[in-house]
Order: structure tokens, then sequence, then C-alpha cells
């Protein structure tokens, strides 16, 4: 990827995030995917609205597709960087890398933007919307 830079958290792999299969188990990875989506909507801006205007956004989907397995010890670079915007939505994509640069998974996730205090979704502003896109990579 050239152009900006994903946001990309370094994760630890904790003992007690291995199954009786002596890997990772797949539903942690959605827990790694949330931890650099916190990360990516503060860098946009978004969790602040959230706090002082109620607005914010909802998760409407996400996937996740497994490469190889992860094992304790290892330290993963979990990254995520936006693709598209739509007009009340936009999508997300994720790539978790080990600690030898291997791929172990990649996904992506839709937000809709949603006001918290109608209930409702509503339109990404079109200043919400440049700063998503500048993170975008070329």
């Amino acid at each position: 990827m050239t152009g900006a830079t994903p946001t990309t958290l370094a994760i630890p792999v904790a003992w007690g995030e291995q199954d009786g299969f002596g890997h990772v188990n797949n539903v942690v990875y959605f827990r790694y995917f949330e931890n650099v989506r916190m990360h990516f909507l503060e860098r946009t801006g978004i969790l602040r609205s959230h706090r002082e205007e109620g607005i914010g956004v909802i998760l409407a989907s996400t996937t996740c597709d497994f490469e190889r397995p992860v094992n304790w010890p290892d330290t993963l670079l979990v990254s995520t960087w936006p693709d598209r915007v739509g007009r009340t939505s936009f999508v997300l994509h994720y790539r978790i890398t080990n600690g030898a640069g291997e791929v172990v998974a990649t996904g992506s996730s839709v937000q809709v933007l949603y006001d918290y205090r109608r209930h409702t979704k509503i339109p990404v502003p079109d200043t919400l919307r440049a700063v998503i896109l500048s993170l975008k990579p070329d």
C-alpha cells in the first residue's frame, strides 16, 4: 500500500487467547479488529463526536478470512484502512501479520453513521467523508 498510513497496532498474543486446539481462537481476531477500529475512529474524530454530540457509528457487518494459525508467544501487527464511503456508511479493511511478517488474517467491516439520540442512521457529512478518504491508501 502506498499513500496514507494504515492505522496499526502491535498486539501481543495472550496465553488465554488460545483454544483447545492450541492456537488463537477465531473469535479473538474480531477483538483485534475492534481494537484497531477504535483507534481509527479516534483518529477520524468519530469517538469525540459520539461523546460530545451523540453521533457515532454502529457496526453493520464484519468478516474475517483466516490465513494461518497464530500461537503464543507472538506479537501481531493489526492494521485497518478505509476503502469506500457510501451515503450513510463506510468500509474498513483489516490485515493481521505475525512476528515473521506473514499475513495470518484479513477482513472487513461496514460502519453506519448513527445518531444515538434519535436512534437512526444519518448521512456521512462531507467533512467526515473527506477525513475518512484522506486515510485511504492509493
